[in-house]
């Protein structure tokens, strides 16, 4: 009898094991996965401090140096050179202030998408982009809003490689019931004409993460050369009851 309910455990539980233990390697895998992009944000971030806002402060600190003991240079050629210094550090520090504190984060989870998404088409010109945004969306928490920013950024740094002329995005968020939605779909990307492991590998990394962070749902669906990614996270009053 004993030797019975020992193969019944084995038989039951053995698998049920066996796939938490795989589970676990795998969210592992993917939260290394994911610190290592921040890292890599953290360490850009500080190359542009010290190769960027450092040396350009720099520079204009010795030039009014320079400035106060030779009367050569004219007045004029000087404010034209401190303006454009000026103005370059003022974007770096913008791009700074965006990576620390995403614009629009604080007021509206659609508005810093579409600040995302608009961003994105600045760089790459070509891009056929459609939005579909509501005015305002469920109060959500700071913390949601940043996660949400965080994959959808990476879900388009990874898929930037695949993007061709002819690749057209499409992004959607929508309130449900009790839940929201964020719908992004990809058209003629050729990352769903060969096999990139590496690719796929972090897109699934990428949706573990999600899930982890949101308690949410993450799910994606091929047809052909399109490819639609859904994030789904529960509302901030739907949490709340």
């Amino acid at each position: 009898m004993l030797i019975i309910i020992n193969c019944l455990f084995m038989i039951i539980y053995i698998p049920i094991i066996f796939c938490l233990v795989k589970y676990y390697k795998q969210t592992q895998r993917a939260l290394i996965w994911w610190n290592s992009r921040q890292f890599m944000r953290m360490y850009q971030q500080g190359e542009m401090i010290q190769n960027g806002l450092l040396q350009e402060s720099f520079v204009i600190r010795r030039n009014l140096e320079i400035s106060l003991v030779n009367s050569s240079v004219s007045q004029q050629q000087q404010e034209q050179y401190y303006l454009a210094n000026i103005e370059n550090v003022y974007h770096l520090l913008n791009e700074f202030s965006d990576y620390l504190l995403p614009a629009h984060i604080e007021d509206s989870l659609p508005l810093a998408i579409r600040h995302i998404l608009v961003k994105w088409k600045s760089h790459i010109p070509e891009l056929n982009l459609q939005i579909e945004l509501p005015n305002d969306l469920d109060d959500e928490s700071v913390y949601t809003r940043h996660v949400i920013l965080i994959i959808l950024e990476d879900l388009l740094q990874i898929i930037l490689s695949s993007i061709s002329q002819e690749t057209s995005i499409s992004v959607s968020l929508k309130s449900r019931e009790n839940f929201n939605e964020l719908m992004v779909k990809f058209s003629d990307l050729q990352i769903l004409q060969q096999d990139n492991n590496s690719k796929l590998s972090e897109l699934d990394y990428l949706r573990r993460v999600f899930i982890l962070f949101t308690l949410g749902k993450c799910f994606h669906q091929k047809n052909k050369n399109t490819e639609i990614w859904y994030f789904c996270w529960r509302s901030h009053k739907s949490c709340q009851n």
